[in-house]
């Protein structure tokens, strides 16, 4: 196996044209992405020359280990390249719901990774800064059920994809949160209700048993991260309404989760407080009619406020202990704690502590 890339300096046809299989490559160019864009990893789209017999794509974008050293060690920390280049190798293929084509995909033991994928620029990319709007969120969690459907009770034997509860990938997460705490106060503190703050002691001590609750069956495949900013939506004919990309933090549990990230860290706060309700309905009522029995609208709702209040120790380790790197990533982590703090409230979510 050739060495994987570390920086998108190394990119070169040679590597391209062998990762895609050809030998009719001519050229390449690098375009990287914008600021904000993929903070856990480094990312260009390439494009490509051809000769003239051969009609491949005009660009692809790559993936590549995150450059700033901080989110790194996260990166390591999770094993999030690992399990990304899994979801698509393997499970990608189980379920209609859209994500980017892959051409190659490689990762190895110094947490080094490449993915080679579909370019999907002509899409719009959702904003969590601006939030999501109704029309939005329903797509969204549309694409949730499709994915949690396709991979209902078939996680159990993967064994890299953790648990949500008593695995190494919980106890980081209770550890990040206590550590975060601190940095989130000192950078988001205004962002942070009070009752939140002052209940502090008795949510780290409550996380254990939060996980708990999200790890009963029945079980199904957890994107993990599921943001406005990880949301591709077509804007031509030829595009699917919705493609959703960046699985590094991928888990096994309930995936109400997901529903619940999604609400309380990207939807608008007033959309989330005016239809959450309906959503979660026609979420369990979509999960239904894919051949799903016994996961009604009361044990949904139910469940969402658990993973509601559990959605803020993801909300403490990221603003805690990641380096925003920029003024986007800043803004981004500011809403995101804002949001989940309000819903935390409306839903008085600490009487579950």
């Amino acid at each position: 196996m050739e060495a994987i890339p570390i920086t998108l300096s190394e990119i070169t046809k040679e590597w391209v044209a062998a990762q895609l299989n050809t030998k009719n490559l001519t050229g390449i160019r690098l375009e990287p992405m914008g600021e904000g864009v993929g903070m856990m990893s480094a990312m260009a789209v390439v494009h490509l020359e051809w000769d003239n017999k051969t009609q491949g794509p005009n660009s692809i974008v790559i993936k590549l280990a995150a450059s700033n050293e901080t989110n790194r060690n996260v990166a390591k920390q999770f094993n999030l390249y690992l399990k990304e280049v899994s979801y698509y190798k393997e499970l990608a293929p189980m379920t209609l719901a859209r994500s980017p084509k892959i051409y190659s995909a490689d990762h190895d033991e110094q947490h080094n990774f490449f993915l080679l994928m579909e370019d999907a620029s002509e899409y719009r990319m959702g904003s969590q800064v601006t939030g999501a709007d109704l029309q939005e969120s329903k797509m969204c969690l549309d694409f949730l059920a499709t994915l949690h459907a396709s991979l209902w009770n078939k996680v159990d034997d993967i064994e890299w994809l953790p648990n949500m509860s008593k695995s190494e990938n919980a106890k980081n997460m209770e550890l990040g949160c206590s550590a975060g705490w601190p940095q989130l106060l000192e950078f988001f503190g205004e962002f942070v209700s009070s009752k939140i703050n002052s209940k502090k002691n008795d949510y780290l001590n409550s996380i254990t048993s939060l996980q708990a609750k999200l790890d009963r069956a029945p079980r199904t495949f957890i994107h993990g991260d599921f943001r406005m900013d990880n949301m591709l939506f077509g804007q031509k004919p030829e595009h699917d309404p919705l493609m959703v990309v960046d699985f590094q933090g991928p888990l096994k549990g309930n995936g109400i989760y997901d529903v619940a990230y999604f609400l309380g860290h990207s939807a608008q706060t007033e959309v989330r407080r005016e239809n959450e309700e309906s959503l979660i309905r026609e979420y369990s009522e979509t999960i239904n009619k894919q051949g799903i029995t016994g996961y009604n609208f009361d044990q949904a709702w139910t469940d969402y406020r658990i993973a509601i209040l559990y959605a803020w120790t993801v909300a403490v380790v990221i603003a805690g202990t990641m380096d925003p790197a920029n003024e986007r990533g800043f803004a981004w982590m500011s809403k995101m704690v804002e949001r989940n703090s309000r819903a935390i409230e409306d839903l008085k979510c600490l009487e579950l502590l």
